[in-house]
């Protein structure tokens, strides 16, 4: 489960009355709440540039073998501060500049996404953990209590994609011109901004993702807030004390054209809003292709949706890196 499930989108069906007094308090500090999110207001571009900054230590904390690949778990710090924490998984044979895909699962799953990867092939793999700085484990008002803390993670999570793909361009074992972006789930609200910000990739793939997260946050807080004028004030609240208006998905995918973008949701996905999915999909320019699961929202623990995920999106970069390396009659 993610940090921002376990804090706040915690479902505690006991809490209506702390619900109530929650929505008082953001009423009676309306203009202080506003004071908060306003850093967070206007084009972040150029602050998610600086605050990728530049490369200025990579530490090696673990790395293994299996039969066929290579994984190292490093921690990149940057000249900003920001420290991003990664898993790169190399196939053990072979040399050479290979295809890239970096992965951003959802915030539980992490770095340890590259590591649920099945058949990669030729290519290198790459996945990193949300900049999360907070307790893990958060319910009622510790989500409120570290509010900065997931504010940050929010904000900073775009920039941990800059700085990983910085790094990872510069790697021998990697070739620049065949890099590929891929969110899913949650990772897929901050894949359309990295890929829109980040050129290189020559492809994003976002997957059973959603836009406006406003509404989705309203989705979340149904079993909590019974009552609707209620739920929509504190989803405001939570869109603005998170950047959704200046990070909604709808506002970046279209500026990855004219590179193409693959969106793929499921009918069974009861994780977000049905408008919010359609959402998505209209904010596409093109070239881009829409493709449809018959599944549930992906989880580690949904085995038969993962592979589902692996066939679309894994092996089909792979089948189409073969093809590539395929010497013309």
């Amino acid at each position: 489960m993610s940090f921002a499930q376990r804090g706040l989108w915690h479902r505690d069906r006991r809490g209506g009355g702390k619900w109530l007094f929650i929505v008082l308090l953001g009423v009676v500090l309306a203009a202080p709440l506003v004071w908060l999110g306003w850093p967070v207001r206007g084009d972040p571009s150029e602050r998610f540039v600086d605050r990728r900054g530049e490369i200025e230590q990579v530490q090696v904390t673990r790395q293994w073998q299996t039969q066929e690949s290579r994984y190292q778990h490093l921690t990149l710090t940057s000249s900003s501060g920001l420290q991003v924490k990664m898993t790169v998984r190399r196939p053990r044979t072979g040399n050479g500049a290979r295809p890239l895909m970096l992965l951003l699962g959802g915030a539980g799953t992490g770095r340890q996404a590259a590591e649920l990867v099945q058949d990669t092939g030729n290519m290198v793999v790459a996945s990193i953990s949300y900049p999360y700085q907070g307790p893990e484990e958060l319910s009622g008002w510790q989500g409120l209590w570290h509010f900065d803390q997931i504010q940050l993670a929010i904000l900073d999570t775009t920039p941990a994609l800059l700085l990983a793909v910085e790094y990872l361009a510069r790697q021998a074992y990697v070739d620049p011109g065949r890099m590929e972006l891929v969110g899913v789930s949650l990772g897929a609200f901050f894949a359309g901004t990295a890929g829109a910000l980040e050129e290189r990739f020559r492809r994003v793939w976002l997957v059973q993702g959603a836009a406006d997260p406003r509404a989705v946050y309203e989705y979340r807080l149904r079993e909590q807030i019974a009552f609707e004028p209620a739920r929509a004030l504190v989803a405001r609240i939570l869109g603005l004390l998170t950047a959704s208006e200046d990070l909604k998905p709808e506002r970046w995918v279209g500026k990855i054209s004219p590179r193409p973008v693959v969106v793929i949701s499921s009918r069974g996905d009861s994780a977000y809003p049905p408008a919010s999915v359609v959402a998505l999909h209209a904010s596409l320019r093109e070239p881009y292709e829409l493709e449809w699961l018959s599944g549930e929202h992906v989880t580690p623990g949904r085995p038969g949706v993962l592979k589902q995920l692996n066939e679309q999106v894994v092996q089909r970069i792979v089948a189409e890196e073969k093809w590539r390396d395929t010497p013309s009659p």
